[in-house]
């Protein structure tokens, strides 16, 4: 027998154990967007979409044939994306069936993700909670450094510690990322370039769940007019998700001070972030976050 070959056999079975796995969670996805799209349509009356009725309905709900007309598809085609058949759909379909069966925000999101497409873009403005409730969260819950943020970084609510230590909220510094490079709340971390390249990586990678939104290029090509560091990262095209990170604080009256940055989502869709900055001690080791 040749060297190696158990190795290879190995290797050939990891992956045809992966491709296994990854077919057996597309067809759950598939198994489970069927269900989602009957239990929907189940639960709409045509007067419900302005569909008239001539005849009493022998069973409750819409049919098929109508939900693919308000969506603008073939019954056939809806059918078949029913009974979970492998077929692509285009964001623009999926758009077109969320009106048909009347979705929720939160409805059109999950159909995007059982139909394995991204999440997209809300149809309009989220509502968000009253920003007093931000503001009484950093300043009562919090002993350390904390603020709130949006999805474009702007800054919601900030404690004191956050305001006298770092500057946020203060100086102009309402947005986290651009004043992380062109405001004094940047000047305040003694790792400023080892931050910046970390933050930038995780904007980049935010920036892509909404690559419809316009935004977020908005942002980063206006900071990078501004800044040649963060044009030199923002090129790079590194991505990372959020995580504990450490953070070295030049703090007045006490020099050097290391905390650990947590970052938190306030909701499900990420549209507001806490950014909470733990002292010394509180997060364990800060080697272990390094």
């Amino acid at each position: 027998m040749p060297l190696g070959t158990d190795r290879t056999d190995h290797h050939d079975r990891d992956d045809r154990g992966d491709r296994a796995d990854r077919a057996d969670r597309t067809k759950k996805k598939r198994t489970e967007l069927a269900h989602f799209l009957r239990s929907r349509r189940a639960a709409l009356s045509p007067g419900d979409v302005g569909l008239a009725t001539a005849a009493r309905r022998a069973r409750v709900g819409l049919r098929r044939e109508e939900v693919a007309v308000l969506a603008g598809v073939s019954a056939s085609w809806y059918a078949w994306l029913e009974q979970g058949r492998p077929i692509k759909v285009s964001d623009g379909i999926l758009d077109a069936i969320s009106r048909a069966l009347r979705f929720s925000e939160s409805e059109r999101v999950h159909l995007y993700r059982l139909a394995d497409a991204n999440p997209p873009l809300p149809l309009s403005a989220p509502d968000l909670p009253d920003s007093g409730l931000f503001q009484r969260l950093v300043d009562t819950q919090l002993s350390g450094p904390a603020c709130v943020i949006d999805r474009y970084w702007e800054v919601l609510a900030v404690n004191e510690p956050a305001a006298e230590v770092l500057r946020l909220g203060r100086d102009g510094n309402d947005n986290f990322l651009t004043s992380l490079f062109t405001g004094s709340h940047g000047e305040r971390y003694l790792n400023r370039p080892q931050l910046a390249r970390r933050m930038t990586a995780r904007f980049r990678l935010q920036s892509s769940y909404g690559a419809d939104d316009p935004r977020y290029e908005e942002i980063a090509d206006e900071l990078a007019e501004r800044d040649s560091r963060f044009a030199e990262l923002w090129e790079r095209h590194e991505v990372e998700e959020f995580a504990p990170t450490t953070v070295e604080v030049d703090r007045p009256g006490e020099g050097r001070v290391p905390f650990v940055l947590f970052t938190m989502d306030l909701d499900e869709a990420a549209r507001t972030r806490l950014l909470v900055y733990l002292p010394p001690g509180a997060a364990g080791p800060v080697s272990a976050w390094s």
